[in-house]
């Protein structure tokens, strides 16, 4: 299957567009993040992104989210479905959206996957690109969730959304053309986080788990969660707030802190890290974890990369990424 390039002029026209367009949503609202860190001139103009988490902003900064362009409609390539999804916790509504490659044979692989945002924000047209890009190189039918968001609803929501989510594709799996067989949940920042908690609360685990700069450790007692407080796009000022948000009072024990045991059938797992990210350590530490409880782990560190650099996705340093991931991610 041949990958579609990032570098085309009209992804990167769009990509251009997005960013300015959120620079300017969020311009009277923006932190001014520190960019004396040596990060790649690739993602100069992104590191200006780097909103405070306060309830305004959430609510604007979501209005806007939801408003802008997806790119979800079906194409020569891609068949692409909306689905509400009943969550078993409260008997509520949500969505999720449906992606799979035209011209494939069924059974296909399959992907659920779980947004970044700080648990807080809505998909950006990033993620939906991403969603795209993993169903197309891999040939993964790839379900994407939007799920509820935790400043704005009880505590437990978005996780229990998440793990409906995964109940849902696994029982539609023969509707859906679906290998059970070949699964992978992944997560990028809070997706991450929900994606290893849905693994962990799940009786059916996912063939593999791949968590791209994962939000782990709710103590926040990294060595760069302590250095990296003013770095752009997130720091642990905003990962602070962040837990607030999501925990709303609750106690949890970090997923640092896990037993062995409850980890060892787990999925063979890919990580990868920012280096200029508050989160760097924790994802570091969590595949140190997973390596010496003998769970098949791949693990990278991204250079000269900051917290979401692959929003920026004519970078070179971004498509590679990508083809690794997916390459990763169709070894079955």
């Amino acid at each position: 299957m041949e990958p579609i390039v990032y570098g085309n002029s009209l992804i990167i026209s769009k990509m251009s567009k997005m960013i300015g367009l959120l620079l300017l949503i969020f311009a009277p609202l923006v932190t001014m993040a520190q960019t004396d860190y040596p990060i790649h001139d690739d993602f100069r103009r992104a590191c200006r992104i780097t909103a405070p988490l306060g309830r305004g902003v959430l609510g604007i900064g979501n209005t806007f989210l939801k408003a802008m362009p997806k790119g979800l409609r079906s194409n020569h390539e891609l068949r692409i479905s909306k689905i509400d999804i009943t969550s078993t916790a409260d008997g509520e509504a949500f969505g999720a959206w449906v992606i799979t490659p035209k011209g494939e044979d069924a059974p296909r692989s399959a992907i659920l996957f779980l947004h970044g945002g700080g648990f807080v924000f809505k998909g950006a047209p990033y993620h939906y690109d991403l969603a795209k890009e993993y169903a197309r190189r891999t040939g993964s039918v790839v379900v994407m969730v939007d799920y509820r968001t935790a400043h704005n609803n009880p505590y437990g929501t978005s996780l229990n959304d998440c793990i409906d989510a995964w109940r849902w594709m696994m029982a539609e799996a023969q509707r859906l053309g679906i290998d059970t067989s070949k699964t992978a949940i992944v997560g990028d920042s809070a997706g991450g986080f929900l994606a290893i908690k849905t693994v962990l609360q799940s009786d059916i685990r996912p063939t593999k788990l791949m968590l791209i700069y994962p939000v782990v450790d709710c103590s926040m007692r990294t060595e760069s969660m302590a250095k990296f407080s003013d770095t752009p796009v997130w720091n642990s000022e905003l990962n602070r707030k962040m837990w607030e948000y999501y925990l709303q009072g609750a106690e949890e024990k970090s997923l640092l802190d896990i037993a062995p045991s409850e980890v060892h059938n787990f999925p063979a797992t890919y990580i990868e890290t920012a280096e200029f990210d508050c989160l760097r350590d924790e994802g570091n530490e969590l595949a140190n974890l997973l390596k010496s409880a003998g769970v098949a782990t791949t693990y990278t560190q991204t250079k000269g990369t900051m917290h979401g650099f692959d929003m920026v996705q004519k970078s070179a340093i971004t498509q590679h990424q990508i083809t690794e991931r997916c390459k990763w991610l169709g070894e079955f």
